[in-house]
């Protein structure tokens, strides 16, 4: 956080926030390390470069921003300091406006680890946000070649996104196809709908609980009343997924507790083969986000021509290794870590 301010403190002698702040900081990065740009990325950082040669016209100034460069920036080669960066400056935005909350790391790469490795898989982040999941499962998987597809409501997220997964491939020398799109997904353009039926895998961590008030996508869901994000973000992915398709999503707790979404339940067991209920402790989200919502990890696979029943796996993980409130006193064991070395759970995800 000192960091942080330091460079905000320098940033604000001239007038800048927020914003403009992380629009600078992108130029950096991009210029650093010689980043292919989209469209989209280039209009971002157009406008730091104007911010970043302000800024390096006064001497002591630049000396200082020099100093963030080669301190913060130059060495983040994994793009952790990028994200905390993009957190501190546009986080609350971020938060308020779409309901959503960073992924945790140590969440992200757990969750990726529920996927079998397929060559020239067709995976998608429908809501990315920083490009945490996709970054996880290009890291996990290597040289694996597969198709990432990062989807945002959010543009900016979308370019924080193309930066992470690109400085990511470059400093680790990854192969994957990467493809960018800012689509609302409740009511998605038609590079989204174009890849209904041909998804392999989705990675998510929907917006929770936000009232959606019409929805293009086929939902049961939505016909039976339910019209929250969270909900209708299952039908959605019912629709981009192959036949055996796999969902890897965080879900807010109350969906898989409360008696008001005892009927989605049952929906959903009937449009798909339940694989696994991961209950995680409170305060997972207190690592990116001062909030106490409670979530769970959904693994459902999509049904096809063989409906095989098969076992399912209920966890409840009391600690990730990590603090995460103040009611925790074993912070000691990483339970889902433990679990996913379990062979019967190796067995049931398939991995």
């Amino acid at each position: 956080m000192k960091v942080i301010k330091e460079i905000e403190t320098v940033f604000r002698q001239f007038g800048y926030e927020a914003e403009d702040i992380f629009n600078a900081i992108a130029y950096f990065y991009v210029n650093i390390f010689m980043i292919q740009t989209s469209e989209n990325l280039t209009k971002i950082i157009q406008k730091g470069e104007i911010i970043s040669q302000v800024l390096l016209k006064d001497n002591t100034n630049k000396r200082n921003i020099e100093k963030i460069i080669d301190d913060y920036i130059r060495q983040d080669k994994s793009c952790n300091n990028l994200t905390v960066f993009y957190q501190y400056f546009l986080g609350k935005r971020f938060r308020d406006i779409t309901g959503k909350f960073f992924t945790p790391d140590k969440i992200a790469k757990s969750m990726v680890r529920m996927l079998p490795i397929k060559p020239h898989a067709l995976i998608i982040d429908p809501t990315c946000g920083c490009g945490t999941f996709l970054k996880a499962l290009g890291n996990f998987w290597q040289n694996t070649p597969c198709h990432l597809i990062a989807n945002d409501v959010d543009n900016m997220l979308v370019c924080l996104t193309e930066l992470v997964l690109k400085i990511n491939q470059q400093y680790r020398q990854h192969q994957q196809d990467i493809s960018l799109f800012t689509s609302n997904i409740y009511s998605p353009h038609q590079e989204i709908k174009s890849l209904f039926g041909k998804v392999d895998y989705i990675l998510a961590n929907p917006p929770f609980s936000l009232p959606i008030d019409s929805f293009s996508a086929e939902s049961e869901l939505f016909a039976s009343g339910y019209r929250n994000s969270d909900a209708l973000f299952i039908d959605l992915a019912l629709e981009l997924l192959k036949p055996h398709g796999r969902l890897v999503s965080l879900l807010p707790h109350s969906i898989i507790s409360n008696k008001e979404y005892e009927k989605l339940r049952q929906i959903v067991e009937n449009n798909w083969l339940l694989t696994a209920i991961i209950t995680l402790p409170e305060g997972i989200f207190q690592t990116t986000a001062n909030t106490t919502t409670r979530a769970d990890i959904l693994v459902l696979d999509k049904k096809g021509e063989q409906r095989t029943n098969k076992k399912t796996i209920f966890a409840n993980i009391s600690s990730i290794g990590i603090p995460l409130n103040g009611k925790q006193k074993n912070v000691q064991t990483d339970d889902l870590e433990n679990l996913l070395k379990d062979p019967d759970v190796i067995s049931i995800l398939g991995i």
